[in-house]
Protein backbone atom coordinates (compact mmCIF):
# COMPACT_ATOMS: atom_id res chain seq x y z
CA UNK A 1 0.00 0.00 0.00
CA UNK A 2 1.24 3.51 -0.88
CA UNK A 3 0.25 5.35 2.28
CA UNK A 4 1.05 8.83 0.88
CA UNK A 5 -1.17 8.09 -2.10
CA UNK A 6 -3.98 7.05 0.26
CA UNK A 7 -3.58 10.21 2.35
CA UNK A 8 -3.54 12.56 -0.65
CA UNK A 9 -6.66 10.96 -2.12
CA UNK A 10 -8.27 11.09 1.30
CA UNK A 11 -8.19 14.91 1.19
CA UNK A 12 -11.12 14.94 -1.22
CA UNK A 13 -12.65 11.51 -0.69
CA UNK A 14 -13.21 11.48 3.08
CA UNK A 15 -15.63 13.35 5.38
CA UNK A 16 -14.51 16.80 6.54
CA UNK A 17 -12.95 15.74 9.87
CA UNK A 18 -11.06 12.82 8.35
CA UNK A 19 -9.95 14.97 5.43
CA UNK A 20 -8.42 17.38 7.97
CA UNK A 21 -6.69 14.41 9.61
CA UNK A 22 -5.22 13.38 6.24
CA UNK A 23 -3.85 16.90 5.84
CA UNK A 24 -2.45 16.80 9.38
CA UNK A 25 -0.63 13.51 8.73
CA UNK A 26 0.81 14.78 5.46
CA UNK A 27 2.02 17.90 7.26
CA UNK A 28 3.70 15.81 9.97
CA UNK A 29 4.62 12.71 7.97
CA UNK A 30 8.20 12.52 9.21
CA UNK A 31 7.16 12.46 12.88
CA UNK A 32 4.47 9.74 12.65
CA UNK A 33 6.65 6.63 13.23
CA UNK A 34 8.06 7.99 16.51
CA UNK A 35 4.68 8.92 18.01
CA UNK A 36 2.23 6.82 20.00
CA UNK A 37 -1.47 6.74 19.21
CA UNK A 38 -2.15 8.95 22.24
CA UNK A 39 0.45 11.50 21.11
CA UNK A 40 -0.96 11.60 17.57
CA UNK A 41 -4.49 12.04 18.91
CA UNK A 42 -3.39 14.90 21.17
CA UNK A 43 -1.48 16.68 18.41
CA UNK A 44 -4.33 16.25 15.91
CA UNK A 45 -6.93 17.35 18.45
CA UNK A 46 -9.11 14.24 18.09
CA UNK A 47 -9.91 11.13 20.14
CA UNK A 48 -8.02 7.81 19.76
CA UNK A 49 -11.30 6.30 18.50
CA UNK A 50 -11.38 8.84 15.66
CA UNK A 51 -7.81 7.89 14.73
CA UNK A 52 -8.78 4.23 14.59
CA UNK A 53 -11.75 5.01 12.34
CA UNK A 54 -9.55 7.16 10.09
CA UNK A 55 -6.94 4.39 9.76
CA UNK A 56 -9.61 1.95 8.60
CA UNK A 57 -11.02 4.54 6.19
CA UNK A 58 -7.75 4.65 4.25
CA UNK A 59 -7.35 0.88 4.10
CA UNK A 60 -5.33 0.04 7.24
CA UNK A 61 -6.32 -2.53 9.86
CA UNK A 62 -5.94 -0.02 12.70
CA UNK A 63 -3.79 2.95 13.76
CA UNK A 64 -0.81 0.69 14.57
CA UNK A 65 -0.96 -0.71 11.04
CA UNK A 66 -1.11 2.86 9.72
CA UNK A 67 2.02 3.86 11.70
CA UNK A 68 3.77 0.73 10.47
CA UNK A 69 2.87 1.53 6.85
CA UNK A 70 4.31 5.04 7.26
CA UNK A 71 7.52 3.66 8.80
CA UNK A 72 7.85 1.10 6.00
CA UNK A 73 7.36 3.71 3.27
CA UNK A 74 9.89 6.06 4.85
CA UNK A 75 12.46 3.25 5.01
CA UNK A 76 11.83 2.31 1.37
CA UNK A 77 12.14 5.92 0.26
CA UNK A 78 15.41 6.47 2.13
CA UNK A 79 16.91 3.36 0.49
CA UNK A 80 15.75 4.14 -3.05
CA UNK A 81 16.12 7.90 -3.38
CA UNK A 82 17.49 10.87 -1.44
CA UNK A 83 14.98 12.07 1.10
CA UNK A 84 12.61 14.65 -0.39
CA UNK A 85 11.18 17.48 1.70
CA UNK A 86 8.04 16.54 3.58
CA UNK A 87 4.82 18.43 2.95
CA UNK A 88 5.07 20.10 6.32
CA UNK A 89 8.50 21.68 5.72
CA UNK A 90 8.57 25.45 6.23
CA UNK A 91 10.64 26.03 3.07
CA UNK A 92 8.22 24.97 0.32
CA UNK A 93 9.53 23.21 -2.73
CA UNK A 94 10.34 24.36 -6.23
CA UNK A 95 8.71 22.70 -9.28
CA UNK A 96 11.54 20.16 -9.80
CA UNK A 97 11.37 19.05 -6.16
CA UNK A 98 7.59 18.82 -6.40
CA UNK A 99 7.91 16.48 -9.40
CA UNK A 100 10.42 14.32 -7.53
CA UNK A 101 8.12 14.03 -4.53
CA UNK A 102 5.15 13.22 -6.79
CA UNK A 103 7.16 10.41 -8.41
CA UNK A 104 8.30 9.12 -5.03
CA UNK A 105 4.75 9.16 -3.69
CA UNK A 106 3.35 7.48 -6.79
CA UNK A 107 0.86 10.26 -7.56
CA UNK A 108 0.53 12.85 -10.27
CA UNK A 109 2.05 16.28 -9.67
CA UNK A 110 -1.34 17.91 -10.22
CA UNK A 111 -2.66 16.16 -7.10
CA UNK A 112 0.18 17.54 -4.96
CA UNK A 113 -0.26 20.98 -6.52
CA UNK A 114 -3.94 20.98 -5.51
CA UNK A 115 -2.96 19.82 -2.04
CA UNK A 116 -0.31 22.52 -1.65
CA UNK A 117 -2.85 25.14 -2.80
CA UNK A 118 -5.35 23.89 -0.19
CA UNK A 119 -2.88 24.60 2.65
CA UNK A 120 -1.54 27.81 1.12
CA UNK A 121 1.95 26.53 0.31
CA UNK A 122 2.51 26.77 -3.40
CA UNK A 123 5.86 27.23 -5.08
CA UNK A 124 6.92 30.74 -4.18
CA UNK A 125 8.49 31.44 -7.57
CA UNK A 126 5.37 30.57 -9.58
CA UNK A 127 3.45 33.82 -9.18
CA UNK A 128 6.36 36.10 -10.11
CA UNK A 129 7.24 33.87 -13.04
CA UNK A 130 3.64 33.97 -14.23
CA UNK A 131 3.53 37.75 -13.98
CA UNK A 132 6.81 38.17 -15.90
CA UNK A 133 5.80 35.68 -18.60
CA UNK A 134 2.46 37.35 -19.16
CA UNK A 135 3.52 40.99 -19.24
CA UNK A 136 2.65 41.20 -22.94
CA UNK A 137 -0.76 39.64 -22.34
CA UNK A 138 -1.94 42.11 -19.70
CA UNK A 139 -3.89 45.23 -20.59
CA UNK A 140 -2.12 48.57 -20.27
CA UNK A 141 -3.59 49.16 -16.81
CA UNK A 142 -2.83 45.62 -15.65
CA UNK A 143 0.76 45.97 -16.90
CA UNK A 144 1.19 48.97 -14.61
CA UNK A 145 0.07 46.82 -11.69
CA UNK A 146 2.49 44.07 -12.75
CA UNK A 147 5.43 46.50 -12.92
CA UNK A 148 4.56 47.93 -9.49
CA UNK A 149 4.52 44.43 -7.99
CA UNK A 150 7.78 43.35 -9.62
CA UNK A 151 9.53 46.53 -8.44
CA UNK A 152 8.60 45.94 -4.78
CA UNK A 153 7.24 42.47 -4.04
CA UNK A 154 7.32 42.95 -0.26
CA UNK A 155 5.21 46.11 -0.48
CA UNK A 156 2.68 44.46 -2.81
CA UNK A 157 2.40 41.45 -0.50
CA UNK A 158 1.37 43.59 2.48
CA UNK A 159 -0.45 46.49 0.77
CA UNK A 160 -4.21 46.90 0.86
CA UNK A 161 -6.06 46.94 -2.43
CA UNK A 162 -6.33 50.75 -2.22
CA UNK A 163 -2.62 51.19 -1.43
CA UNK A 164 -1.59 48.98 -4.35
CA UNK A 165 -4.00 50.78 -6.67
CA UNK A 166 -2.59 54.17 -5.63
CA UNK A 167 1.01 53.01 -6.13
CA UNK A 168 0.20 51.68 -9.62
CA UNK A 169 -1.98 54.65 -10.57
CA UNK A 170 -5.03 52.52 -11.32
CA UNK A 171 -8.45 51.88 -9.79
CA UNK A 172 -9.09 49.22 -7.10
CA UNK A 173 -11.24 47.36 -9.65
CA UNK A 174 -8.16 47.01 -11.87
CA UNK A 175 -6.29 45.35 -9.01
CA UNK A 176 -9.08 42.78 -8.69
CA UNK A 177 -9.04 42.13 -12.44
CA UNK A 178 -5.25 41.81 -12.39
CA UNK A 179 -5.37 39.21 -9.58
CA UNK A 180 -7.66 37.00 -11.66
CA UNK A 181 -5.61 37.61 -14.83
CA UNK A 182 -2.50 36.47 -12.94
CA UNK A 183 -4.18 33.17 -12.09
CA UNK A 184 -5.21 33.99 -8.51
CA UNK A 185 -8.63 33.50 -6.94
CA UNK A 186 -8.78 37.07 -5.64
CA UNK A 187 -6.59 39.83 -4.15
CA UNK A 188 -6.15 37.86 -0.93
CA UNK A 189 -4.82 34.87 -2.87
CA UNK A 190 -2.47 37.20 -4.81
CA UNK A 191 -1.10 38.72 -1.58
CA UNK A 192 -0.52 35.27 -0.08
CA UNK A 193 1.46 34.10 -3.12
CA UNK A 194 3.47 37.32 -3.22
CA UNK A 195 4.30 36.92 0.47
CA UNK A 196 5.58 33.41 -0.23
CA UNK A 197 7.70 34.80 -3.07
CA UNK A 198 9.60 37.07 -0.66
CA UNK A 199 12.94 35.59 0.35
CA UNK A 200 12.50 33.84 3.72
CA UNK A 201 15.04 33.89 6.53
CA UNK A 202 17.03 30.68 6.51
CA UNK A 203 16.12 28.59 9.54
CA UNK A 204 19.76 27.58 9.74
CA UNK A 205 20.75 31.16 10.53
CA UNK A 206 18.47 31.32 13.58
CA UNK A 207 19.37 30.51 17.17
CA UNK A 208 17.88 27.18 18.28
CA UNK A 209 15.17 28.75 20.51
CA UNK A 210 14.03 30.89 17.57
CA UNK A 211 13.80 27.85 15.30
CA UNK A 212 11.78 26.03 17.94
CA UNK A 213 9.49 29.04 18.31
CA UNK A 214 9.04 29.29 14.55
CA UNK A 215 8.14 25.62 14.37
CA UNK A 216 5.57 26.01 17.15
CA UNK A 217 3.99 29.00 15.40
CA UNK A 218 3.83 27.18 12.07
CA UNK A 219 2.24 24.17 13.75
CA UNK A 220 -0.32 26.40 15.48
CA UNK A 221 -1.23 28.14 12.21
CA UNK A 222 -1.49 24.84 10.33
CA UNK A 223 -3.73 23.40 13.03
CA UNK A 224 -5.91 26.51 12.97
CA UNK A 225 -6.33 26.40 9.19
CA UNK A 226 -7.39 22.75 9.43
CA UNK A 227 -10.13 23.74 11.89
CA UNK A 228 -11.65 26.46 9.71
CA UNK A 229 -14.23 25.82 7.02
CA UNK A 230 -13.92 28.19 4.02
CA UNK A 231 -17.72 28.33 3.73
CA UNK A 232 -18.09 29.52 7.34
CA UNK A 233 -15.32 32.10 6.88
CA UNK A 234 -16.94 33.44 3.71
CA UNK A 235 -20.32 33.69 5.45
CA UNK A 236 -18.75 35.60 8.35
CA UNK A 237 -17.03 37.99 5.93
CA UNK A 238 -20.32 38.57 4.09
CA UNK A 239 -22.10 39.37 7.37
CA UNK A 240 -19.44 41.88 8.40
CA UNK A 241 -19.46 43.54 4.98
CA UNK A 242 -23.23 44.03 5.02
CA UNK A 243 -23.55 45.05 8.67
CA UNK A 244 -24.82 48.51 9.59
CA UNK A 245 -22.65 48.22 12.70
CA UNK A 246 -20.50 45.57 14.38
CA UNK A 247 -20.47 44.99 18.14
CA UNK A 248 -17.70 42.88 19.69
CA UNK A 249 -18.06 41.08 23.03
CA UNK A 250 -15.22 39.24 24.80
CA UNK A 251 -15.86 36.33 27.17
CA UNK A 252 -12.80 36.90 29.36
CA UNK A 253 -9.80 39.15 29.92
CA UNK A 254 -7.73 36.78 27.76
CA UNK A 255 -10.04 37.48 24.81
CA UNK A 256 -9.97 41.27 25.20
CA UNK A 257 -6.75 41.99 23.24
CA UNK A 258 -8.14 40.12 20.24
CA UNK A 259 -11.50 41.86 20.47
CA UNK A 260 -9.68 45.22 20.59
CA UNK A 261 -7.53 44.27 17.60
CA UNK A 262 -10.58 43.31 15.53
CA UNK A 263 -12.25 46.60 16.44
CA UNK A 264 -9.15 48.55 15.38
CA UNK A 265 -8.84 46.68 12.09
CA UNK A 266 -12.51 47.21 11.26
CA UNK A 267 -12.41 50.90 12.14
CA UNK A 268 -9.33 51.49 9.98
CA UNK A 269 -11.12 49.77 7.09
CA UNK A 270 -14.15 52.05 7.43
CA UNK A 271 -16.52 49.71 9.25
CA UNK A 272 -18.18 51.03 12.45
CA UNK A 273 -17.31 48.74 15.35
CA UNK A 274 -17.96 48.91 19.09
CA UNK A 275 -16.36 46.76 21.79
CA UNK A 276 -17.92 45.70 25.09
CA UNK A 277 -16.31 43.72 27.93
CA UNK A 278 -18.52 44.35 30.96
CA UNK A 279 -21.41 41.97 31.61
CA UNK A 280 -23.92 44.68 32.46
CA UNK A 281 -22.97 46.73 29.40
CA UNK A 282 -23.29 43.63 27.22
CA UNK A 283 -26.90 43.26 28.34
CA UNK A 284 -27.65 46.94 27.64
CA UNK A 285 -25.93 46.81 24.25
CA UNK A 286 -27.70 43.58 23.25
CA UNK A 287 -31.08 45.14 24.06
CA UNK A 288 -30.44 47.84 21.43
CA UNK A 289 -29.39 45.51 18.62
CA UNK A 290 -31.58 44.52 15.70
CA UNK A 291 -31.62 43.43 12.09
CA UNK A 292 -28.67 44.56 10.04
CA UNK A 293 -26.30 44.51 13.01
CA UNK A 294 -23.70 41.85 13.73
CA UNK A 295 -22.48 40.68 17.12
CA UNK A 296 -18.99 39.13 17.15
CA UNK A 297 -18.18 37.15 20.30
CA UNK A 298 -14.67 36.06 21.27
CA UNK A 299 -15.08 33.03 23.51
CA UNK A 300 -11.84 31.08 23.78
CA UNK A 301 -13.01 30.06 27.27
CA UNK A 302 -16.44 29.16 28.61
CA UNK A 303 -18.71 32.25 28.55
CA UNK A 304 -20.31 33.54 31.73
CA UNK A 305 -24.07 33.64 32.19
CA UNK A 306 -24.22 37.39 31.46
CA UNK A 307 -22.68 36.87 28.02
CA UNK A 308 -24.93 33.89 27.27
CA UNK A 309 -28.00 35.94 28.21
CA UNK A 310 -26.84 38.89 26.09
CA UNK A 311 -26.30 36.64 23.06
CA UNK A 312 -29.80 35.15 23.42
CA UNK A 313 -31.28 38.63 23.62
CA UNK A 314 -29.38 39.79 20.53
CA UNK A 315 -30.66 36.80 18.53
CA UNK A 316 -34.26 37.44 19.57
CA UNK A 317 -34.00 41.03 18.34
CA UNK A 318 -32.71 39.94 14.93
CA UNK A 319 -28.96 40.52 15.22
CA UNK A 320 -26.64 38.03 13.49
CA UNK A 321 -23.88 36.37 15.51
CA UNK A 322 -20.33 35.38 14.61
CA UNK A 323 -18.69 33.37 17.40
CA UNK A 324 -14.91 32.92 17.46
CA UNK A 325 -13.90 30.26 19.95
CA UNK A 326 -14.57 26.75 21.16
CA UNK A 327 -18.05 25.29 20.95
CA UNK A 328 -19.54 25.30 24.44
CA UNK A 329 -22.77 23.42 25.04
CA UNK A 330 -25.88 25.18 23.74
CA UNK A 331 -24.17 28.58 23.59
CA UNK A 332 -23.82 28.41 19.80
CA UNK A 333 -27.07 28.19 17.84
CA UNK A 334 -27.63 26.77 14.37
CA UNK A 335 -28.11 30.21 12.80
CA UNK A 336 -24.81 31.49 14.24
CA UNK A 337 -21.56 31.36 12.31
CA UNK A 338 -18.93 29.53 14.32
CA UNK A 339 -15.21 29.97 13.66
CA UNK A 340 -13.46 27.48 15.98
CA UNK A 341 -10.16 28.34 17.63
CA UNK A 342 -7.52 25.63 17.80
CA UNK A 343 -4.93 27.98 19.29
CA UNK A 344 -6.11 30.95 21.35
CA UNK A 345 -3.15 33.21 20.53
CA UNK A 346 -2.00 32.59 16.97
CA UNK A 347 -5.31 31.07 15.93
CA UNK A 348 -7.19 34.22 16.93
CA UNK A 349 -4.70 36.44 15.08
CA UNK A 350 -5.05 34.31 11.96
CA UNK A 351 -8.86 34.41 12.10
CA UNK A 352 -8.80 38.22 12.47
CA UNK A 353 -6.42 38.52 9.50
CA UNK A 354 -8.58 36.29 7.31
CA UNK A 355 -11.76 38.20 8.23
CA UNK A 356 -10.29 41.64 7.62
CA UNK A 357 -8.47 40.68 4.43
CA UNK A 358 -11.69 39.09 3.16
CA UNK A 359 -13.59 42.31 3.81
CA UNK A 360 -10.89 44.30 2.04
CA UNK A 361 -10.79 42.08 -1.08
Amino acid sequence: MDIVYQLVHGLSGLPAQESRLARFFLDNFAQIPDATMEELAAKAGVSPATLQHFARSIGCDDINDFIGQVRHQQQESSQQTPAAPMLGDAAWMDPSTLQALAKNAGVGSEILERFSHSIGRESSSDILGQIRNRLNDFSQQESRVAQTILEDVSFAASATIDQLATAAGVSPATITRFARAAGCDDIRDLRMKLAQASTPVSAGDMPAPWREKLGNVQHALNSQLCELLPSAMNQAIARLKQAKAVHIFSASAADTPFASLLQYRLLTQGYPANICQDGAMMSITASMLGKGQVLVIFAASAPENSLIAASHQARRLGAELVIIGQEVGAFIHREDIHLPLKDTRYGALLVIDLLCEGIDS
